[in-house]
């Protein structure tokens, strides 16, 4: 493990962002970045009960200001930064008509301009060393659409969009980012679908279950470690060939 580099993880905290903290603090420093103190310092103490090094920053990934101040964190650490997880987000669900403007614009704001706003600051440095990583974490619904979620799929669409985009624009630079487009993941995202498909339907969670895992041909809902995995590929940079392709982990949906 090389504790001079580090790997930014944004929605650090829970879900997918804690899996992809925990397995990267094996290669190097993780600075986990969200809005819970209580969450990222526990994904800290767990990680340097492991061994590993790790600081936290505090702040909504969707305001500009949380990026410089990581930055700023990071550089009086001493750090390089090596890799960027862009994870941070929220999903709200409805039908056109009944999604609020004030949703709409909140995904957003969290989804899509939280990621801009990270790559935006940590590009320059990665730039300058002619090396880095940047998974953008987004969805099977940014490849394709889903019945009352037009909002998500929106924000996830345009994720791999900015993704591919920064692919183009930073590989001579040997910087390599890969959108990462799994299904549905066993997550506290995941549970918020399943409680409501069992408050709508009148059905049980187990049979809620059974539907959402149906979208997987595999039948099952992934875990979390599987796309830690596949972040951990990007990561250690063995298949740079994979800039600005989504990779996909949807068990074949």
């Amino acid at each position: 493990m090389n504790p001079s580099l580090v790997t930014v993880v944004t929605g650090g905290g829970r879900g997918i962002g804690k899996a992809v903290a925990l397995k990267i603090a094996a290669e190097t420093a993780v600075m986990v970045v969200g809005r819970s103190r209580k969450d990222l310092q526990a994904v800290c103490a767990e990680i340097k009960a492991a061994g590993g090094v790790a600081e936290y920053c505090v702040g909504d990934v969707s305001r500009p200001a949380t990026a410089k101040r990581c930055l700023t964190k990071i550089a009086n650490l001493g750090w390089t930064v090596r890799n960027l997880v862009l994870n941070a987000g929220i999903a709200k669900g409805g039908a056109c008509t009944k999604i609020e403007h004030k949703v709409w614009k909140q995904m957003f704001a969290v989804n899509v301009n939280g990621a801009f706003y990270f790559a935006k600051t940590f590009l320059p440095g990665m730039v300058e060393q002619k090396a880095g990583t940047i998974s953008v974490i987004s969805s099977i619904a940014g490849l394709k659409g889903f019945k009352y979620q037009s909002a998500y799929c929106a924000t996830k669409h345009a994720l791999v969009g900015m993704a591919t985009s920064w692919a183009l624009e930073y590989a001579k630079y040997g910087i390599v980012v890969v959108p990462i487009c799994p299904g549905f993941v066993a997550t506290d995202m995941t549970q918020q679908t399943l409680d409501s498909l069992v408050r709508h339907r009148n059905i049980s969670l187990a049979e809620a279950e059974a539907i959402v895992a149906d979208e997987n041909p595999q039948k099952r809902i992934i875990q979390a470690e599987e796309i830690a995995d596949a972040v951990l590929t990007v990561c250690q940079n063995k298949i740079p060939s994979l800039n600005g392709h989504p990779l996909v982990l949807s068990g074949g949906a």
